[in-house]
């Protein structure tokens, strides 16, 4: 038994971003049967710059990487493209525009922008790309000429000039300016595309204008009624399946226009302030979705014999103004996507709006950007440019004088700005250093790498806050690369090469628990082992080095099957399955590292991609790590990696590994030093042995901590549950599979979340021979004795962390002594948030 005590922490004051854009990297296609693409990724654009890439994982909503922003920079608009392909496997690709004069197109599998377009006018405030055609229906002469088979994209600017983009092989090209209609210099507010050659515009002098591309002529004008004289701004563009014109104004108005002879057909007032954002969707497009700054969400159909559109019903899903919207459909997914100042994104369903629940996503980062030291009652924060370092005071049997200080409990003992513009990817802190050395920050961005050393002040000295004081980095360090069959002693100058390491920046950063060595993820996901040198001096300083030579651990090369899971052809199903769809293709984003776990005795490293692939290492010399056999792959990428502690009765043995997809709620238990999975995992197979209730959750994991060999504590957005690795759970009676959720949240094709590495290996009879791959039946029934070995809660809000703090130690308890640990529960509930005064209509 372990008493376990809760620090409920709610200082952390990370501060979300408003979401000012949102893009699906697939049109729709409602009247296709098939399931979704696995390569569909949704893209939100944030008023911080940075773009976050989610995977709907067909309801579990993964939020995969974040591209990082910078100080004075943001995301007002995103677009997706395909380059052509015969096969429709083309790569898909990013662009963004921020109120400055440039496009930018984004690496997904680096974070950095892979190329610039300066369009040389005025500020750019939106874009649009040119419609998507599939493969098989490209003309036969069009196939070999890469403009033609090249999708376009148009921007607008604030002085009502539209340009012309071209992605053609690979590029991003301008091609010309479209003629400017009339002598007013008006902001284009919204543009849509009408066909692959007709494009509708948005401005801000109450007109919507209509060009055509190929001639760069305006063709098309239609006049929104002013408004007390004043203006009218077009915010929000969408063209119907039918080719009508939809748009949102400042007027809360929806109009629809028919674009035979450019002339409104009906005016609805659908918003009690500005309609800002509109979806349209629907088998037969009589779908339109429209969210306003009236925090109001509303739906419209065609209904009636006069097949006029009328509003079906509307909710009020968001706390402020809704700015953003994307929508997808295609087989039983039916989704619209909002989001806005509230800072949260939502699902809603599309198809069936009125009789389906919609799902609010976490307004805190699905990766932890919390961490303790728990020796030292250290916790370290980061967001953006700035690291806090707090200290949690001991807890006491006495009250507080000061019951209404709202610091109490805590000290902050270092505050930490980067000077360069950059947001940070990662933060780590070492255990304390001997000889009252302090403590070694890493701190790194998509650019650069930074090295601190953070001291405790002298014994009289009249503040705790601690001395920062930054480590300088050799400029150039030699990198070996360990292959397989590495040998330690090689000095072949060909697996040599030099790295600025203060240059090269990196996605994950982390010590190992001993402090001995950094491991570097960089940007583009090579694997860098540093060992650092640390020399202790007496009442002053530490002398804190990074030694050479570092060290590339292999990875495997990354074979052309191993990039088709990226793009898979799902099988046809039925007549409406029978146009094939364009999947396109993500490259070797999809081998993205987002995990890394050291074990307790920093003689193992674990890593995970996004495929789900995890690959293991183990230390068997101060400068070696030979690669372990391969774990079977997960369906999808691990939301929790981490090393079992190793038992008081084997010391030694730190080699099982638990593993959670993002695509089930089905935990793992792996040997890495076999590669297959551990006795606890073979003797409670999954999905059987889940808690049905854990399974049914629908926040991903973001945590663990494991209060010693047996309990780990696994944490969400929303809920914490405990399980005990050391007893048998009860199997349910019909598995713990998530059929009865609502359609809008998808169902996982794979229970168990393992990949098995053929087919004939899930079979019992094969079970042993496979290593453990298959997972086996246990035998005879189970009998419930006492406690169950798992619990769980939903109690907490907006959960940052659950982090140990303290050491371990005995306490007297009725009967006995037992085993006392701290815990800080980290939170940032949605309504402790502030945000800008929003529209009421009271007033």
């Amino acid at each position: 038994m372990t008493h376990v005590s809760l620090h409920r922490c709610r200082f952390v004051d990370y501060p979300p971003s408003e979401i000012t854009s949102l893009a699906f990297s697939h049109p729709s296609s409602p009247n296709s049967a098939r399931p979704p693409p696995s390569t569909l990724r949704l893209a939100i654009g944030r008023s911080n710059g940075s773009i976050e890439i989610w995977n709907p994982l067909s309801g579990a909503w993964h939020h995969e990487s974040t591209l990082a922003g910078g100080k004075d920079r943001a995301i007002e608009a995103l677009a997706w493209t395909q380059d052509y392909d015969s096969a429709g496997a083309g790569q898909l690709r990013l662009f963004s525009i921020g109120y400055s004069t440039v496009v930018t197109e984004w690496d997904l599998a680096t974070g950095r922008p892979r190329r610039h377009l300066d369009c040389n006018g005025g500020a750019i405030w939106s874009m649009s790309a040119q419609p998507r055609r599939n493969a098989a229906d490209v003309p036969e002469e069009e196939r070999e000429d890469a403009e033609a088979t090249a999708q376009k994209i148009v921007v607008g600017t604030d002085d009502g000039t539209l340009k012309l983009l071209s992605t053609a092989s690979g590029d991003l090209s301008f091609v010309r300016n479209l003629v400017r209609a009339g002598p007013a210099k008006a902001r284009v507010l919204s543009l849509a595309w009408k066909d692959r050659f007709t494009v509708v515009a948005g401005l801000a002098d109450s007109k919507i204008r209509v060009w055509d591309v190929r001639s760069g002529r305006n063709i098309a004008r239609m006049s929104v009624n002013r408004e007390h004289g004043r203006d009218v701004l077009v915010w929000a563009l969408k063209v119907t399946k039918g080719g009508d014109i939809v748009s949102g104004d400042s007027k809360g108005e929806v109009c629809f226009w028919d674009s035979k002879n450019w002339t409104l057909k009906q005016r609805l007032k659908a918003h009690e302030a500005d309609c800002l954002t509109l979806e349209v969707g629907g088998r037969n497009g009589d779908s339109v979705m429209s969210g306003g700054a009236d925090m109001r969400t509303a739906m419209y159909q065609i209904a009636g014999k006069s097949h006029r559109w009328g509003e079906v019903a509307h909710r009020k899903y968001h706390r402020h103004d809704v700015r953003a919207m994307a929508a997808y459909e295609s087989g039983p997914f039916s989704v619209v996507v909002s989001g806005g100042v509230d800072m949260t994104p939502i699902i809603v369903p599309f198809r069936n709006f009125t009789t389906e629940n919609h799902l609010t996503l976490p307004l805190v980062p699905q990766s932890p950007i919390v961490t303790s030291v728990p020796e030292s009652r250290l916790i370290m924060s980061q967001w953006e440019r700035e690291i806090k370092i707090w200290k949690l005071e001991e807890l006491s049997e006495e009250l507080p004088q000061n019951l209404e200080n709202p610091d109490q409990g805590r000290k902050l003992l270092s505050r930490i700005i980067l000077s360069n513009d950059e947001y940070i990817t990662s933060a780590t802190l070492s255990a304390a250093l001997p000889d009252d050395g302090g403590y070694i920050l890493a701190v790194s961005t998509i650019a650069e790498i930074k090295l601190f050393n953070l001291r405790h002040p002298k014994p009289n000295a009249r503040s705790e806050a601690l001395l920062v004081n930054k480590i300088a980095l050799p400029e150039t360090l030699v990198v070996k690369r360990m292959n397989d069959d590495d040998d330690s002693d090689s000095e072949d100058s060909d697996d040599e090469d030099e790295m600025e390491l203060s240059e090269v920046g990196a996605r994950i950063l982390k010590f190992s628990p001993d402090g001995k060595r950094l491991l570097i993820i960089t940007p583009d996901s090579r694997v860098i082992m540093a060992t650092m040198s640390i020399t202790a001096q007496p009442e002053t300083k530490p002398i804190i080095t990074i030694a050479s030579p570092l060290y590339e651990l292999p990875r495997g090369e990354i074979s052309a099957v191993e990039l088709s899971l990226s793009a898979p052809t799902p099988k046809p199903s039925g007549r409406k399955n029978r146009q094939k769809l364009d999947t396109g293709t993500h490259g070797v984003y999809v081998h993205l590292i987002t995990r890394a776990a050291f074990s307790p005795t920093s003689r193992r490293l674990a890593l995970c991609d996004l495929s789900g692939t995890i690959s293991t290492y183990t230390l068997t010399s101060p400068t070696t790590w030979t690669p372990n056999p391969s774990i079977p792959r997960l369906t999808a990428a691990a939301t929790i990696l981490s090393f079992r502690p190793p038992s008081p009765d084997t010391i030694t043995e730190d080699s099982d590994l638990l593993a959670l997809p993002a695509d089930t709620q089905n935990p793992h238990l792996f040997t890495a030093a076999t590669g297959t999975l551990a006795q606890w995992s073979r003797d409670n197979p999954m999905p059987e042995c889940a808690p049905i209730e854990f399974a049914a959750l629908r926040d991903c994991a973001s945590g663990v901590f494991w209060e010693d060999h047996r309990r780990a504590w696994i944490h969400g957005a929303g809920w914490v549950w405990m399980f005990d690795f050391s007893r048998e759970w009860p199997r349910n009676s019909h598995g713990a599979t998530p059929s009865k959720r609502k359609r809008v949240l998808g169902i996982s094709s794979n229970p168990t979340g393992l990949v098995p590495t053929t087919e004939t290996e899930t079979d019992e009879s094969s079970d042993d021979e496979a290593g453990g791959v298959g997972l086996r039946e246990s035998p005879g029934p189970r009998k419930k004795k006492g406690q169950k070995p798992f619990w769980g809660t939903n109690r907490y809000r907006g959960l940052l962390g659950f982090l140990p703090v303290g050491g371990r130690e005995m306490v007297e308890h009725v009967g006995g002594s037992v085993a006392a640990v701290e815990v800080a529960v980290v939170e940032r509930p949605a309504w402790d948030v502030g945000l800008p005064p929003r529209f009421d209509s009271r007033k």
